[in-house]
């Protein structure tokens, strides 16, 4: 199942940037450091974010409660420091009830997910699916 992000209606947005009155609403996200004192930066062209403060991938819904109009900065710092976390962390927890793996980067060579094995004769790895030996010996 794929999840579509769902955007503020450009009224909500309108109506959070008039709350706002043109300074960033830190104060309002409760997962930022400066959620009690706000960090007072204006809000100018190009540094404006409307941000979820429940993230809209964990349940949050898309009304003027749960939005905030950020600057850059603290937009970056919620988003890299609690958002990415929380759903990477929300992700692994469904797999894992799911039992999805995910397959290994580099498999242990000789291990079954790698594409090579060692014969019991000890004569040298070699391919699983061809049986070709992985290293030719020369002579």
């Amino acid at each position: 199942m794929t999840h579509t992000r769902r955007n503020f209606s450009p009224a909500t947005k309108r109506e959070a940037y008039q709350r706002s009155g043109g300074i960033c609403e830190c104060h309002r996200v409760w997962q930022l450091p400066t959620s009690r004192s706000g960090c007072g930066v204006k809000l100018s062209p190009g540094n404006i974010f409307y941000e979820h403060i429940e993230p809209d991938r964990l349940g949050g819904v898309n009304d003027l409660d749960n939005c905030a109009t950020l600057t850059k900065t603290c937009w970056k710092l919620k988003t890299s420091n609690y958002d990415r976390p929380t759903i990477d962390k929300s992700k692994r927890q469904h797999d894992r009830a799911r039992n999805i793996k995910r397959e290994s980067f580099r498999p242990i060579p000789g291990s079954r997910a790698s594409g090579m094995k060692v014969p019991m004769d000890r004569s040298g790895p070699v391919y699983r699916d061809s049986g070709r030996p992985v290293f030719e010996r020369r002579r």
